[in-house]
């Protein structure tokens, strides 16, 4: 099983959707690294915005590393290494939403 719970599952599946999610990136390293992504607008839903002048600074997303499941507090690496293939997949499927990640 490639992941450790229904939640992690779940949030997961929810990587570019409006609200929480975690995204799959590899780092300059080329390691495998989970963070947890919060979005104020779908991924799919960024081209709709039109510029405007504003006095504030409006995020679309932000991200956080993570190193264990925020459900059931499994630690990621062993996730990574049982299933190496199936994250690495699935970072590549991330990248569009990480376009403006740096990488350390």
């Amino acid at each position: 099983m490639e992941y450790c719970c229904t939640g992690f599952r779940n949030m997961l599946a929810c990587a570019g959707e409006r609200g929480n999610a975690v995204v799959v990136w590899v780092d300059s390293g080329g390691e495998l690294r989970f963070l947890h992504q919060s979005r104020g607008v779908a991924f799919e839903d960024e081209s709709k915005l039109k510029p405007a002048e504003m006095d504030v600074v409006i995020n679309i997303s932000a991200e956080v590393g993570m190193r264990y499941c925020p459900t059931c507090g499994r630690l990621l690496e062993k996730l990574v290494v049982e299933h190496r293939d199936f994250y690495s997949n699935l970072a590549k499927e991330h990248e569009k939403y990480l376009a403006s990640m740096p990488k350390f």
